[in-house]
Protein backbone atom coordinates (compact mmCIF):
# COMPACT_ATOMS: atom_id res chain seq x y z
CA UNK A 1 0.00 0.00 0.00
CA UNK A 2 1.94 3.11 -1.33
CA UNK A 3 1.50 6.48 0.67
CA UNK A 4 -0.15 4.30 3.17
CA UNK A 5 -1.37 6.36 6.59
CA UNK A 6 0.60 4.83 9.58
CA UNK A 7 -1.63 1.98 11.79
CA UNK A 8 -1.82 4.93 14.41
CA UNK A 9 -3.29 7.08 12.58
CA UNK A 10 -6.09 4.64 11.36
CA UNK A 11 -7.12 3.56 14.74
CA UNK A 12 -7.06 6.97 15.43
CA UNK A 13 -9.44 8.21 12.90
CA UNK A 14 -11.24 5.33 12.72
CA UNK A 15 -11.72 3.33 16.23
CA UNK A 16 -15.06 5.74 17.51
CA UNK A 17 -16.56 5.35 14.43
CA UNK A 18 -15.90 1.60 14.26
CA UNK A 19 -16.74 0.87 17.94
CA UNK A 20 -20.17 3.02 17.41
CA UNK A 21 -20.96 0.78 14.43
CA UNK A 22 -20.50 -1.89 16.55
CA UNK A 23 -21.92 -0.54 19.66
CA UNK A 24 -25.22 0.16 18.16
CA UNK A 25 -25.75 -3.20 16.15
CA UNK A 26 -24.99 -5.29 19.24
CA UNK A 27 -25.61 -2.95 22.23
CA UNK A 28 -23.17 -4.14 24.77
CA UNK A 29 -20.57 -2.19 25.47
CA UNK A 30 -17.69 -5.33 26.62
CA UNK A 31 -18.31 -6.94 23.36
CA UNK A 32 -18.04 -3.52 21.17
CA UNK A 33 -14.94 -3.16 22.60
CA UNK A 34 -13.71 -6.76 22.48
CA UNK A 35 -15.15 -6.54 18.80
CA UNK A 36 -13.35 -3.41 17.99
CA UNK A 37 -9.85 -4.86 18.94
CA UNK A 38 -10.60 -7.61 16.74
CA UNK A 39 -11.23 -5.13 13.79
CA UNK A 40 -7.86 -3.37 14.37
CA UNK A 41 -6.55 -6.62 14.69
CA UNK A 42 -7.24 -7.57 11.25
CA UNK A 43 -6.69 -4.11 9.60
CA UNK A 44 -2.91 -4.21 11.29
CA UNK A 45 -2.12 -8.24 10.36
CA UNK A 46 -4.05 -7.37 6.14
CA UNK A 47 -2.87 -3.65 5.78
CA UNK A 48 -0.51 -4.64 3.38
CA UNK A 49 -3.44 -6.21 1.62
CA UNK A 50 -5.27 -2.96 0.61
CA UNK A 51 -5.43 -1.69 -2.42
CA UNK A 52 -6.44 2.24 -2.77
CA UNK A 53 -6.96 1.33 -6.49
CA UNK A 54 -10.23 -0.92 -5.43
CA UNK A 55 -11.47 1.36 -2.83
CA UNK A 56 -11.48 4.07 -0.01
CA UNK A 57 -9.43 3.04 3.54
CA UNK A 58 -12.76 3.58 4.91
CA UNK A 59 -14.66 1.39 2.70
CA UNK A 60 -12.40 -1.48 3.32
CA UNK A 61 -12.24 -0.81 7.02
CA UNK A 62 -16.05 -1.15 7.26
CA UNK A 63 -16.01 -4.18 5.42
CA UNK A 64 -13.97 -5.84 7.67
CA UNK A 65 -16.26 -4.43 10.59
CA UNK A 66 -19.47 -6.10 9.15
CA UNK A 67 -17.40 -9.51 8.53
CA UNK A 68 -16.15 -9.26 11.81
CA UNK A 69 -19.55 -8.10 13.19
CA UNK A 70 -21.63 -11.03 10.66
CA UNK A 71 -18.93 -13.40 12.34
CA UNK A 72 -19.73 -12.79 16.47
CA UNK A 73 -23.65 -13.10 15.40
CA UNK A 74 -22.69 -16.74 13.40
CA UNK A 75 -20.66 -18.06 16.28
CA UNK A 76 -23.28 -16.99 18.59
CA UNK A 77 -26.04 -19.00 17.09
CA UNK A 78 -27.72 -15.59 16.58
CA UNK A 79 -29.60 -14.24 13.50
CA UNK A 80 -29.32 -10.81 12.07
CA UNK A 81 -30.52 -10.96 8.43
CA UNK A 82 -29.45 -7.33 7.76
CA UNK A 83 -25.82 -7.78 8.08
CA UNK A 84 -25.78 -11.37 6.57
CA UNK A 85 -27.44 -9.52 3.33
CA UNK A 86 -25.84 -5.66 3.58
CA UNK A 87 -23.20 -4.75 1.05
CA UNK A 88 -22.05 -1.67 0.66
CA UNK A 89 -21.40 -0.61 -3.26
CA UNK A 90 -21.42 3.04 -3.57
CA UNK A 91 -18.32 4.30 -5.40
CA UNK A 92 -15.96 6.57 -3.45
CA UNK A 93 -16.42 9.05 -5.89
CA UNK A 94 -20.26 9.25 -5.18
CA UNK A 95 -20.02 10.36 -1.78
CA UNK A 96 -17.37 12.23 0.08
CA UNK A 97 -15.88 10.98 3.41
CA UNK A 98 -17.39 14.00 5.65
CA UNK A 99 -20.95 12.96 3.92
CA UNK A 100 -20.55 9.29 5.14
CA UNK A 101 -19.34 10.38 8.81
CA UNK A 102 -22.42 12.55 8.79
CA UNK A 103 -24.99 10.15 7.13
CA UNK A 104 -22.79 7.64 9.91
CA UNK A 105 -23.82 9.91 12.83
CA UNK A 106 -27.61 10.38 11.46
CA UNK A 107 -27.78 6.51 10.72
CA UNK A 108 -26.86 5.65 14.76
CA UNK A 109 -28.76 7.83 16.49
CA UNK A 110 -31.79 6.06 15.19
CA UNK A 111 -33.48 3.30 16.86
CA UNK A 112 -32.26 -0.21 15.56
CA UNK A 113 -36.19 -0.27 14.23
CA UNK A 114 -35.54 2.74 12.18
CA UNK A 115 -32.28 1.94 10.87
CA UNK A 116 -33.19 -1.22 9.54
CA UNK A 117 -35.87 0.23 7.58
CA UNK A 118 -33.52 2.64 6.46
CA UNK A 119 -30.90 0.12 5.35
CA UNK A 120 -33.59 -2.24 3.58
CA UNK A 121 -35.25 0.87 1.51
CA UNK A 122 -32.16 2.43 0.13
CA UNK A 123 -29.28 0.04 0.93
CA UNK A 124 -30.96 -3.28 -0.35
CA UNK A 125 -33.33 -1.52 -2.37
CA UNK A 126 -36.38 -2.89 -1.51
CA UNK A 127 -39.99 -0.98 -1.47
CA UNK A 128 -41.45 -0.22 1.75
CA UNK A 129 -44.30 -2.47 1.13
CA UNK A 130 -41.34 -4.97 0.77
CA UNK A 131 -39.38 -4.13 4.21
CA UNK A 132 -42.95 -4.43 5.78
CA UNK A 133 -43.29 -7.96 4.92
CA UNK A 134 -39.30 -8.88 5.77
CA UNK A 135 -39.97 -6.87 8.91
CA UNK A 136 -43.29 -8.51 9.61
CA UNK A 137 -44.91 -5.37 10.08
CA UNK A 138 -47.29 -3.57 8.36
CA UNK A 139 -47.16 -1.41 5.51
CA UNK A 140 -48.74 1.48 7.35
CA UNK A 141 -46.06 1.29 10.16
CA UNK A 142 -43.18 0.87 7.89
CA UNK A 143 -44.50 4.29 6.16
CA UNK A 144 -44.59 5.91 9.53
CA UNK A 145 -41.75 5.21 10.91
CA UNK A 146 -39.79 5.67 7.52
CA UNK A 147 -40.96 9.68 7.32
CA UNK A 148 -39.82 9.72 10.77
CA UNK A 149 -36.59 8.18 10.55
CA UNK A 150 -35.62 10.25 7.77
CA UNK A 151 -37.19 13.65 9.19
CA UNK A 152 -34.43 12.55 12.57
CA UNK A 153 -32.12 12.13 9.90
CA UNK A 154 -32.25 15.36 8.09
CA UNK A 155 -32.51 17.47 11.12
CA UNK A 156 -29.27 15.37 12.05
CA UNK A 157 -27.49 16.59 9.22
CA UNK A 158 -28.17 19.86 9.21
CA UNK A 159 -31.46 19.48 6.19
Amino acid sequence: MANSPSVDKIYEEYYQKVFSYINSRINNYHDSEDLCEEVFTKVLKNIDKFDETKSALSTWIFNITKNTLTDFYRTRHESYELLDNYEYEASDSDVSETQLADLAMALERLNSEERDIIVLRYYEGYSLKEVGEKMRISYGIVKLRHNSALKKMKECMGY
